[in-house]
């Protein structure tokens, strides 16, 4: 564990000498999970809403394109997550309004037997800084991977139910850039 902490240290200090400026933030929003699964090819799926607050970081290496990478802490009825977006933004030409894209890592902090802990997740979004300092942004993400657990013998797959399982998030929120 300590060893991933390093390398994104040292690739987070090696994305600073390409980029033309850093800025760091702080943000904070409402947040909607739908977790859906899929037995024997019938759907269900449950919606829970909640709060994030997150530590960002902003790269800059044009007017246009900027990387941000952030880390947030969410909860949504009594569930808690940790969620790992690495955002490309596309900034329209003076208009405040920029358009992002990129993986997240979404973690479940709560020890479940049935349910991987850690999906990854592609997601999108847009936001408006709306002066210097402050922003608002929307990001919807999609599961890609499977969250149900093969590995549990009480609720295993051996009985060829086919189970698929996975966690959408949104988030809505407003930041503010040191």
């Amino acid at each position: 564990m300590v060893k991933n902490y390093l390398f994104i240290l040292f690739l987070l200090m090696g994305l600073n000498s390409f980029a033309q400026d850093v800025e760091f933030g702080i943000q904070a929003g409402y947040t909607n999970i739908e977790i859906e699964a899929t037995i024997e090819a019938e759907q269900v799926s449950d919606n829970a809403s909640g709060f994030f607050v997150g530590l960002l970081a902003d790269f800059k290496f044009s007017e246009n394109w900027h990387l941000q990478p952030s880390v947030n802490y969410f909860n949504a009825e009594e569930s808690d997550f940790l969620s790992i977006p690495v955002m490309v933004q596309y900034f329209i030409v003076d208009s405040g309004f920029y358009l992002q894209a990129g993986p997240q890592g979404t973690i479940i902090l709560e020890d479940n037997p049935v349910t991987n802990t850690l999906g990854l997740d592609a997601a999108f979004g847009a936001g408006y800084h709306i002066n210097e300092n402050f922003f608002i942004d929307a990001r919807y993400g999609i599961e890609l991977t499977n969250r149900y657990s093969y590995e549990s013998v009480e609720y295993g797959d051996q009985y060829g139910l086919g189970i698929e399982s996975g966690i959408n998030t949104l988030m809505v929120g407003v930041g503010y850039k040191f």
